[in-house]
């Protein structure tokens, strides 16, 4: 309840001064009051004493915080460190369904989110099976590579693996608008890609050199993890979106299904029987199963 006071009267006391004062005002974060709440445990499903953790990959990945009004977040980097590092002290957890949901994010990122997935597993000795349910595309299909089976809903898009690195130029704009560009460089290439200006071809031939470095990157991740073809990955590097049964086709699938099938597979890998199921979300997070989203 105290917590509560201090925050309302921060609030008072900003509007008083905006109001009152034409010109002075106090900036202040007000996101910065509220106190983030611990993960605790949630049980999905009842079972036997082994535990299956759903560990949640959502939205658009992230390394570090962002803030939704005056509620603090965490980017999807923080947060799963956060939870791996409950999970690395229950030993009763025995294996993992990577809940994947998400358009993906910054190549960083989800080359992170990838490695730490893998560092888990292999220092735990855990199955890991990723169960996408809407998208696992980019990024996040990156994060899916790390598992050990792959299951995708029959309406989920996977795929689109590859690398993007947008680019547009105002130079024609600024023409017509009397606006010069007088950025000064210190080498010809400092300012490769600026909107300030068009490409020259010696900007676009590094560019693409960086976009095709990252992109080979990612194809050696599939496969390494996944059991493609040659053919297979001539239609994969395209970089295009595949629905579930396209990619299953392609070998970036391993069943079309549902949170049951990634349930069975990660008791068939784990060698265990009627688990329990369960998430780790924080207190004022939402309550709801497992397709739900916190």
């Amino acid at each position: 309840m105290r917590k509560g006071i201090v925050a309302w009267q921060a609030a008072y006391a900003f509007v008083l001064v905006t109001a009152v004062g034409g010109c002075a005002y106090i900036s202040m974060d007000l996101g910065r009051l509220v106190e983030m709440q611990p993960f605790e445990e949630r049980v999905i499903r009842e079972g036997g004493p082994d535990k299956v953790l759903v560990l949640e990959i959502l939205g658009p990945i992230t390394t570090t915080a962002f803030r939704d009004g005056f509620m603090p977040r965490q980017g999807t980097l923080e947060r799963l460190d956060s939870i791996l590092e409950l999970a690395g002290k229950d030993r009763r957890i025995k294996g993992v369904i990577l809940k994947i949901d998400s358009p993906g994010g910054g190549i960083t990122a989800s080359n992170l989110l990838y490695r730490e997935i893998l560092e888990y597993k292999e220092k735990r000795r855990t199955s890991v099976v990723a169960c996408i349910t809407g998208q696992g595309t980019s990024g996040a299909y990156m994060a899916a590579l790390a598992a050990d089976s792959i299951v995708a809903l029959p309406t989920s898009v996977v795929g689109n693996v590859g690398v993007l690195l947008p680019s547009i130029s105002l130079e024609g704009l600024m023409d017509k608008l009397g606006i010069k560009n007088q950025t000064l460089t210190s080498g010809k290439l400092k300012d490769a890609g600026t909107i300030l200006r068009d490409m020259n071809d010696e900007d676009r031939e590094l560019l693409e050199g960086i976009v095709r470095e990252f992109h080979e990157d990612f194809l050696d991740k599939v496969r390494h993890r996944r059991p493609v073809s040659e053919s297979d990955l001539e239609v994969i590097a395209d970089g295009r979106v595949m629905t579930a049964s396209v990619g299953m086709q392609h070998h970036l699938v391993d069943e079309v299904g549902y949170y049951e099938d990634a349930l069975k597979a990660v008791e068939r890998l784990a060698n265990v029987s009627n688990p329990t199921v369960v998430v780790y979300r924080r207190r004022t997070e939402n309550r709801g199963g497992f397709y739900s989203w916190p």
